[in-house]
C-alpha cells in the first residue's frame, strides 16, 4: 500500500470513530436531559459534518495541496461508508431526497475542511 493510502485510510478510520464517539456522547446527553429526542436527526447531521471538516482538513494538512480536491474525496469517502451500513443495518432508511442531502453535505464538508487545512499546512 503506498503512502498516499495511508494517510487517508488512517484519517477516514480517525474520522469514523470519532462520529462513532460523538454520537454516544449526544445519545448519552439526550438521554439524561430533558432535550426532545426530536433533535437527534439534526445533531447527527451536525456530528457529520464535523467529523468529516475534520477529515477533509487533516488530509489536506498533511499533503499541503490540493485541499479542496481531498477533502471532497474523503467526504464521499466517508458517504460511501455510511451508504454501505445503512444498506446493511437499515435499507429502508434510504430515499433519494436523504441520499443526496447527505451526498451534498459529506461532500461540502469535506471540501470546505480541506480548503482549511491548506491555510493550516506547514508545507
Amino acid at each position: 500500500m503506498s503512502g498516499k493510502a495511508s494517510v487517508e485510510l488512517k484519517v477516514l478510520g480517525k474520522a469514523l470513530v470519532w462520529s462513532l464517539f460523538l454520537c454516544i456522547v449526544t445519545a448519552t446527553f439526550v438521554y439524561f436531559t430533558g432535550i426532545r429526542e426530536t433533535l437527534l436527526p439534526t445533531l447527527g447531521k451536525l456530528i457529520i459534518i464535523l467529523t468529516v471538516f475534520g477529515a477533509g482538513c487533516a488530509v489536506s494538512r498533511h499533503y499541503g495541496s490540493k485541499g479542496l480536491v481531498r477533502g471532497m474525496t474523503m467526504g464521499l469517502a466517508f458517504f460511501i461508508l455510511m451508504l454501505i451500513a445503512t444498506f446493511g443495518l437499515q435499507p429502508e432508511l434510504i430515499n433519494f431526497k436523504s441520499f443526496l442531502s447527505m451526498l451534498a453535505i459529506t461532500v461540502t464538508a469535506g471540501g470546505l475542511g480541506g480548503i482549511l487545512g491548506i491555510g493550516l499546512s506547514e508545507v
